[in-house]
C-alpha cells in the first residue's frame, strides 16, 4: 500500500492499482487525515480542513457521512486504517506507506549522514528524500486552511534536506553537475545566501573563478537592492578566499576523456544505435502516462545505483507499444548513447517468443561489436553485453514481453539507462525484484477519442457529425486499435455518414468483422486471440462462460456459481484474466468485461460450449442470484412471509450476508446485476428464476424507492408466473405492483392491480394473501383522500390477521388504522392504536415496524399540538428507518419533523428537516419534493 500527500493525493492498495477520490471534499477529509497520520484528529478540526475554515450547521453529522463515503471509495484494507477515536478519527499508515512519513525519515537519516561527513550515503538518502516529491504537497486538494498548515513545515524540511544533498555533493566534488541547478534555484529564492555561497563553490570548484566572482556581484546586487544589506560572513569569507585564489576552493576541470561502446575515445567515429520504430502519426492524449515516465526519466542521474524500469501493462490493443515508442523519440536526446528496441513477441499467435540469447546478439551487434569478439558462451555474451553499458545512457524498450523472466536478463546493469518493458500481462515480478515502477495503460477518455477521430478523419468531419462520432467511440469503447481501424474503414469511404458506419457497428455479431483490416492486417477479434490462448483452461472456460453473465461485471462467488468451481479456483482464474488484462477490475472485487471483450467472449461460448452446458452455466449463475438476494431479503425484511425458493443446484455456491449492512451492501453492489438477471431471465423462459429473484427483490427496491425497477421486475414476474399457472404468486405480484402505483400516485393503475390480487387471493383462498392486499387498498384509498373507504380497508386487514393468528400483520394494520383515525381528527383513539401497534412491534422485534409506528404516533402528537412528543417520536424512528434502509420513509419523517420543529418556533431546526428530506425527495424523483420545496421557500 502505498499513499501520497507530497503532490496531488495517491491512494494504491497493494495489489499496485491506484485508488482514485474524486470527490473534492473526500479527498480534503483524506488529506487532513494523513497530514496528521497516527494522531487523531478531532471531528472540529476536520471540519475546518474539509470545509476550508467554513463548515456548515450540523457539519458533525455530515463528517459522519463523508468518513463512510471515504471509507467506501478505499476498499476495505485501506478503509481499516481510518479509526473512530474520540474526538474524532485517525488514520494509521506505516513510515513505508506514506510519503510524508518517509520523506521525514529520510531527512533525519541524511542530516545524522551529513553530521558523521559521510557524504556520499547524504547524498543519496537526501535525493531518495527528494524524489518523494512529486509537486506541490496537496495539489489538487481544495483545502487552504490545511495547505497553510502542512506546505510552510514541508517547505522548510524540504529546504532543509535540499541544501544537505548539495552540501553532500559538493563535498564528493560534483561542482559541474550542480551549476545548472543552484542557478535555476537561486531564480526561485533570490535571497537565501547559502544558495549564493553553494554557487559560487560550485563554479570555483569547477575551475571557474570568473564566474565564481561574478556570482558574489550578482548575490550582493539582489541584497542591496530587495533588502538594503550587504552580503553575510560567509559569502565575504567565500569572495576573498577566491580572490586570493585558495587552494580548498579551487579545481582544475577534468580531463578525462569518454570512451564509446567500442572502446576508441569519443571523438572517433562510432555509430550510435538508433532502433526505435517509426514515430505514431496520429498519436494523442495519455498526459498522465507521459509524464510520469518523464518523471521517471529524472531519476536515471549517475547518482542512482540501478537502473530505471517502466512496467507499461494493459490489455491488447489499449496503445502500449504507442505510448511506449511515442515518449521514447520525444525524449532520445536525454539518452546519447542510444535507444535499443526489441519485439519480443510474448503473445505471438506462432507461440514463438524471442529467446534471451537472439535479443542479446541483436543488441551486441547494435552496438557494433566485431562478430571476433562476441563469444561463444550465452552468458559470456550476457557479461560483455552488460559491460559495454557501463556509464552509458541508453534507452530500451523491450515490447510485448510475455512476463518477467523474459526481460530479466536483458536488463543493463548500469545507472544512466531507462528500460521501457509493455506487456499485455502485469509483471509483479519485475515490480518485486527489480523495483520497477508499474503504469497500467487505460482505456481512452472520451475527449482522447474524439481527438483520435479528428485527426484521422479531420476535425470538421467529425464535428459535424458529432453524435454519429461520439457513438463510434462508445461501440469501439474507446479502445485506440478498434477506433484506428473503424476510422480506417471511415476514411476510405468519405462519401459516407458516420451514423452508417456506426449502425453497422451496432451488430454486435458482426462488429468483430468489421473490426478488421483485412488479412494479415490488425484485427482486434485476432489481438484478443493471442491473449486467450495464452491461458491455463480453469480460465479459459471462465472467460468462455462470462460471455453469459447479464451484468455489467461479476463478483469470484457469482463466477464461481457460473462456473461450477470452488472458490479458490475461481479467484485464480479471475487474477489469471485481470493479469491479462483481458477483465477489468473496476473495483476492488468487481470484474468486467467491455463491449468489444464481450462480443469476442460471447462467440467464444457460442463456438466453444455446447449449448446444454451454456443453458446450466446460465441457470446456476441466475441460482445463484435468487439464493443469496433471498438471503438478503431474511434479513432486510425479517418479518415478511417467506416462500418456496427452487432447490440448489449443484455448483452453485450462494453468499450468505452476515448482517443488515451487509446485505444492504450486496444489494446496492449488484443492483445493476440483478435487474439484468431478471430481464434475462424473462427473456430466456427461465419462469422459476425471473419470478423468485423479483420476489426477492421488492423490500430492497421498494424501500430503496427504485419504483420503476420495482415495476420492470415485477411485470416479469407477472408472465412468468402466468405462464407457470402460478396463480398464488400471480396475485402476490399484482399486489406489489398495486403497492408501487400507490407510491407513485398512479391510482387508477393501483386500483386495477390491487383489486385484481384480491380477486385471485379470494379465489384459491388465501387469507394472509386477502388481507395483506386490503390493507394495501386501505392505503390507497387514503392516498385518494377517501379516509372513511381507507378505514373499513384497514379494519378489515386486521379482522383477518386476528381470526389467522398472525401478528406482524395485526401491527401493521393497527398501525395503518391509527394513522387513518389522524386524518379523521380522532387523534387520542389514533395515539391508543398506534401504541398497541408499537408495543406489537417492539414483541415482535420488528424494527421497521416500530418506526412506522414512532412515525405514526409522532404525527399524532403534532396534530394534537404536544410538538416535544412529536419531535421525541420522529427522532427515535428516523434511526430506525435509516438503519431499514428505507429512504422514502426517511424522507416523509424528516418532512414531518420539520413541520414539527416550525410549529414549536424552531424555525432553524425546521428548515434542516426539509432540506434533507428535500434531497431524498429529489433524488428518488418522487412528488412530494414539490411539496416540501414551496414548505422552504
Amino acid at each position: 500500500m502505498r499513499l501520497g500527500i507530497l503532490g496531488p493525493l495517491l491512494v494504491i492498495d497493494d495489489a499496485g492499482r491506484q485508488i482514485p477520490v474524486p470527490a473534492p471534499r473526500q479527498r480534503a477529509l483524506l488529506a487532513a487525515l494523513l497530514v496528521r497520520a497516527n494522531q487523531t484528529v478531532s471531528a472540529a478540526q476536520l471540519a475546518e480542513f474539509v470545509w476550508d475554515a467554513a463548515p456548515p450547521d450540523g457539519a458533525d453529522c455530515t463528517l459522519r457521512t463523508y468518513v463512510m463515503r471515504l471509507r467506501r471509495v478505499l476498499g476495505a484494507e485501506i478503509a481499516a486504517r481510518i479509526q473512530t477515536r474520540d474526538p474524532g478519527y485517525l488514520c494509521e499508515a506505516a513510515e513505508s506507506e506514506l510519503d510524508a512519513l518517509q520523506f521525514a525519515a529520510l531527512s533525519r537519516e541524511a542530516g545524522t549522514a551529513l553530521r558523521a561527513q559521510a557524504w556520499s550515503l547524504a547524498s543519496t538518502t537526501a535525493t531518495r528524500a527528494l524524489r518523494l516529491c512529486r509537486a506541490q504537497p496537496l495539489l489538487d486538494v481544495a483545502s487552504q486552511s490545511l495547505r497553510e498548515e502542512f506546505t510552510p513545515y514541508f517547505e522548510q524540511l524540504r529546504s532543509e534536506v535540499l541544501d544537505a544533498r548539495i552540501e553532500a555533493d559538493l563535498r564528493l566534488g560534483a561542482h559541474d553537475q550542480l551549476v545548472p541547478e543552484l542557478r535555476g534555484l537561486i531564480v526561485k529564492y533570490p535571497l537565501r545566501e547559502r544558495l549564493h555561497a553553494q554557487l559560487m563553490l560550485a563554479l570555483a570548484g569547477s575551475g571557474r573563478q570568473a564566474e565564481a566572482l561574478e556570482a558574489y556581484r550578482d548575490a550582493r546586487r539582489v541584497l542591496v537592492r530587495e533588502l538594503g544589506i550587504e552580503p553575510g560572513a560567509r559569502l565575504r569569507e567565500l569572495h576573498q578566499g577566491i580572490l586570493a585564489g585558495d587552494p580548498a576552493l579551487l579545481a582544475a576541470p577534468s580531463q578525462g576523456a569518454v570512451t564509446g561502446f567500442g572502446g576508441a575515445a569519443r571523438h572517433s567515429v562510432a555509430v550510435v544505435p538508433r532502433q526505435l520504430p517509426a514515430a505514431v502519426r496520429h498519436f494523442v492524449g495519455r498526459a498522465d502516462e507521459l509524464k510520469a515516465l518523464t518523471g521517471m526519466a529524472g531519476h536515471t542521474d549517475q547518482q542512482d545505483r540501478a537502473v530505471v524500469i517502466a512496467a507499461i501493462d494493459g490489455m491488447a490493443g489499449v496503445g502500449k507499444t504507442a505510448l511506449a515508442v511515442h515518449w521514447a523519440h520525444q525524449h532520445a536526446a536525454q539518452f546519447p548513447d542510444g535507444q535499443l528496441y526489441v519485439n519480443l513477441r510474448g503473445f505471438d499467435p506462432s507461440g514463438s517468443p524471442v529467446t534471451i540469447a537472439s535479443a542479446v546478439r541483436r543488441f551486441l551487434d547494435a552496438l557494433t561489436v566485431p562478430a571476433a569478439r562476441i563469444p561463444s558462451d550465452p552468458d559470456a555474451q550476457l557479461d560483455l553485453y552488460r559491460s559495454l553499458l557501463v556509464g552509458k545512457r541508453v534507452l530500451f524498450v523491450f515490447d510485448n514481453a510475455r512476463d518477467g523472466e523474459q526481460v530479466r536478463p536483458l536488463l543493463p546493469g548500469a545507472a544512466g539507462c531507462m528500460v521501457l518493458v509493455t506487456s499485455r500481462n502485469r509483471l509483479p515480478d519485475l515490480v518485486a525484484l527489480e523495483g520497477a515502477i508499474p503504469l497500467t495503460l487505460r482505456l481512452l477518455t472520451g475527449d482522447e477519442a474524439r481527438e483520435l477521430l479528428a485527426r484521422r478523419l479531420g476535425a470538421g468531419r467529425v464535428t459535424r457529425q458529432q453524435p454519429a462520432a461520439d457513438e463510434l467511440i462508445e461501440l469501439c469503447t474507446r479502445l485506440p486499435l478498434a477506433l484506428n481501424l473503424a476510422a480506417a474503414r471511415a476514411a476510405v469511404r468519405p462519401d459516407d455518414e458516420l451514423d452508417v458506419l456506426a449502425a453497422e457497428l451496432r451488430d454486435a455479431h458482426r462488429r468483430l468483422d468489421l473490426l478488421s483490416a483485412g488479412p494479415g492486417g490488425a484485427d482486434v477479434r485476432a489481438v484478443f486471440s493471442w491473449s486467450y490462448r495464452t491461458l491455463g483452461e480453469p480460465a479459459a472456460r471462465l472467460f468462455r462462460l462470462l460471455g453469459l453473465h447479464p451484468g455489467p461485471d461479476i463478483a469470484a462467488p457469482a463466477a464461481a456459481s457460473l462456473a461450477a468451481l470452488s472458490l479458490v479456483q475461481t479467484r485464480s482464474a479471475l487474477a489469471e484474466l485481470t493479469a491479462a488484462h483481458l477483465l477489468t477490475e473496476p473495483s476492488r472485487g468487481r470484474y468486467g468485461l467491455h463491449d468489444l471483450l464481450r462480443a469476442y467472449v460471447t462467440e467464444l461460448a457460442e463456438a466453444q460450449e455446447a449449448e446444454e452446458a451454456r443453458r446450466e452455466a446460465t441457470l446456476r449463475v441466475l441460482d445463484h442470484y435468487v439464493l443469496t438476494a433471498a438471503a438478503a431479503d431474511r434479513i432486510v425484511d425479517p418479518t415478511r412471509d417467506p416462500i418456496t425458493l427452487t432447490q440448489v443446484r449443484p455448483g452453485v455456491v450462494p453468499e450468505q450476508p452476515a448482517d443488515l449492512a451487509e446485505a444492504w451492501q450486496w444489494y446496492e453492489t449488484e443492483r445493476p446485476t440483478v435487474l439484468a438477471a431478471v430481464a434475462l431471465a424473462a427473456d430466456r423462459g427461465f419462469d422459476d428464476q425471473a419470478w423468485q429473484l423479483s420476489w426477492a427483490l421488492a423490500s430492497y427496491l421498494h424501500r430503496q424507492g427504485h419504483w420503476h425497477d420495482q415495476i420492470d421486475t415485477q411485470y416479469a414476474a407477472l408472465e412468468a408466473t402466468r405462464r407457470l399457472g402460478d396463480r398464488a404468486n400471480e396475485a402476490y405480484t399484482h399486489r406489489v405492483l398495486g403497492r408501487v402505483y400507490t407510491r407513485m400516485a398512479r391510482y387508477q393503475d393501483a386500483h386495477s392491480h390491487l383489486r385484481r390480487a384480491l380477486t385471485l387471493f379470494e379465489q384459491i383462498g388465501d387469507q394472509l394473501g386477502q388481507a395483506h392486499t386490503l390493507r394495501g387498498l386501505a392505503w390507497l384509498s387514503e392516498r385518494e383522500q377517501r379516509f372513511a373507504e381507507a378505514i373499513e380497508h384497514a379494519r378489515q386487514a386486521l379482522s383477518v390477521f386476528q381470526r389467522i393468528g398472525h401478528r406482524a400483520g395485526q401491527a401493521l394494520a393497527l398501525n395503518t388504522i391509527g394513522w387513518l383515525n389522524v386524518q379523521q381528527g380522532d387523534y387520542h383513539q389514533a395515539l391508543a392504536d398506534c401504541h398497541e401497534a408499537l408495543n406489537l412491534d417492539r414483541e415482535l422485534g420488528d424494527q421497521a415496524g416500530e418506526a412506522n409506528a414512532l412515525e405514526s404516533l409522532g404525527y399524532a402528537y403534532h396534530r394534537l399540538g404536544r410538538q416535544s412528543d412529536a419531535i421525541a417520536s420522529y427522532q427515535r424512528a428516523l434511526p430506525l428507518l435509516r438503519e431499514s434502509g428505507a429512504r422514502y420513509f426517511v424522507g416523509d419523517t424528516l418532512d414531518h419533523l420539520g413541520d414539527a420543529h416550525e410549529a414549536d418556533g424552531d424555525h432553524r431546526a425546521a428548515r434542516k428537516a426539509w432540506d434533507e428530506a428535500l434531497a431524498i425527495m429529489e433524488d428518488l424523483q418522487h412528488p412530494d419534493a414539490a411539496r416540501i420545496r414551496a414548505k422552504i421557500g
